[in-house]
């Protein structure tokens, strides 16, 4: 099984990718990425919900409105804007881009999860090898890309070409 160590260092190995963020969430339940103000990203935890700017890390406390149930929320810092939320109890993020990196998730028998994720043709990582993983994704513009468990929350974000 791989440590979040492991996971830290695959991440970094990636082709044209750089982790921008790491940190711990304590009682994880939901995120999601603004489709309309690209990197930024909300937490919403059993403690706090935050917003999370993914160039840099930053993380600052926000209000959140949320419905479990439709699976949408909204934050006082991004006014008029329907947040679809992922998590541990559903929902889900893109799992490709359009620039064709995208990102495979299986689950074996006895609830291993594998994450490969794969940046150009044959250029394919093995980022997580551990108990299920709550989410993984890319943004909706393919800019970021998430992986949170109950080790916490890592954030890549795509280099320039």
């Amino acid at each position: 099984m791989m440590t979040s160590i492991d996971t830290l260092n695959a991440c970094k190995s990636i082709t044209g990718w750089e982790v921008t963020a790491t940190f711990s969430v304590g009682g994880f339940e939901w995120l999601a990425f603004s489709k309309e103000r690209h990197g930024k990203m909300i937490i919403i935890s059993s403690q706090r919900t935050t917003i999370v700017d993914c160039n840099n890390g930053a993380i600052d406390d926000c209000e959140i409105i949320l419905d479990e149930k439709e699976l949408i929320a909204y934050c006082d810092r991004l006014p008029d804007e329907e947040l679809s939320i992922a998590g541990q109890f559903g929902g889900s993020l893109p799992q490709k881009t359009d620039n064709g990196e995208k990102v495979t998730v299986k689950v074996d028998d006895n609830h291993i999860m594998h994450i490969y994720f794969t940046a150009g043709f044959l250029n394919k990582t093995l980022i997580y090898y551990n108990y299920e993983a709550y989410i993984c994704g890319f943004s909706y513009d393919g800019t970021y890309f998430v992986i949170a468990d109950d080790g916490g929350v890592l954030i890549l974000k795509k280099t320039k070409d």
